[in-house]
């Protein structure tokens, strides 16, 4: 063979073996060589730059991108996770699990822990290390249930395992998320066992929020692609882009005045403010405006969020796609 036809084989063997998932007996056989000279083929194929391996280290931060979150919007810490998982699913127990660990240097013994409903802080609750050095942790729900049944919407059930996982205790809220009216929440808020959770919100040591997508981001059961979502934020910037802990906010961080929020029973802007540490944790490019509002309110010192997603928002930022914020 001469040169040429070893560099056109080598890329057939390659794409074959990396991309195809082929064996290398069964690269053999369609090539006609042995399964030695497919094996030496390939190290030839990686010596030469034709195979380049790009491991994305779930484990692993980034840095640059890390830095530019700390400095832009004040925080304590942050961590920006490089992956390539396009699983929706898979994303958020990546980028959960790191909140876990990060939590788990920053959470004491002797405290309360805010938690909020929804897949990325149920995860975080799984995935969050069993440690001896972490005990007697007052586990506080953040709002009331939800008549959804999956299990990361059963906020007292999922709150009673994560204390026992923190050798603590849990609260519980008897009362939904979303009420009908608002006297309704009235009535709720003056129940005794409403007042005792609230007096617990007031001494919040350390709160785990996300950043959800409000209904509007939807049509027909679709989720509506970016482009359409900023569009329709210049088209009426002070729709809202996202939640906090079901309070509706728009993209400049402000919790939206409205029925729904006057509705939610749940620990709101003024008590997050007092909370001694906030992190929220973000998953998935869909979630870019969402995650502007969450960062605008100034709410968080910790933020953890995949590299593609932080890639967007500064992205959305520093090319001022949203026109309200230039």
């Amino acid at each position: 063979m001469d040169g040429k036809n070893d560099i056109q084989i080598m890329v057939q063997c390659a794409k074959m073996y990396y991309t195809e998932k082929m064996t290398q007996a069964e690269i053999a056989k369609k090539l006609g060589i042995s399964r030695s000279g497919v094996s030496m083929m390939l190290s030839e194929a990686m010596e030469n730059g034709i195979i380049e391996i790009n491991i994305k280290d779930p484990y692993a931060n980034n840095d640059s991108l890390s830095g530019i979150f700390k400095d832009r919007f004040h925080l304590d810490d942050c961590r920006v996770i490089p992956t390539n998982v396009t699983s929706e699913e898979m994303l958020i127990r990546i980028v959960s699990s790191q909140g876990g660990l990060l939590a788990s240097k920053i959470l004491k013994s002797h405290s309360a822990l805010g938690i909020a409903w929804g897949r990325m802080c149920y995860e975080f609750m799984q995935s969050f290390p069993i440690s001896k050095d972490i005990y007697d942790v007052n586990v506080v729900p953040l709002l009331g249930g939800s008549n959804r049944v999956g299990m990361e919407y059963q906020l007292n059930e999922t709150v009673r395992m994560f204390a026992e996982k923190l050798h603590g205790t849990p609260s519980f809220i008897y009362a939904p998320a979303i009420v009908e009216t608002i006297a309704d929440r009235a009535l709720y808020m003056q129940s005794v066992y409403m007042q005792s959770i609230v007096e617990k919100w007031a001494n919040i040591d350390f709160a785990v929020i996300s950043a959800g997508a409000p209904p509007n981001y939807y049509e027909n059961n679709m989720q509506v692609p970016l482009d359409r979502m900023i569009d329709m934020i210049n088209e009426n910037y002070g729709k809202p882009v996202g939640d906090i802990c079901a309070f509706r906010i728009n993209i400049k961080g402000e919790f939206v005045n409205n029925d729904y929020n006057s509705r939610i029973i749940g620990i709101g802007e003024e008590y997050l403010k007092k909370a001694g540490k906030v992190m929220g944790i973000i998953a998935g490019e869909y979630r870019a405006l969402s995650a502007i509002g969450v960062l605008n309110t100034g709410l968080l010192n910790y933020l953890v969020i995949d590299e593609r997603t932080a890639q967007r928002v500064l992205e959305i930022l520093d090319r001022k796609l949203i026109h309200c914020l230039q």
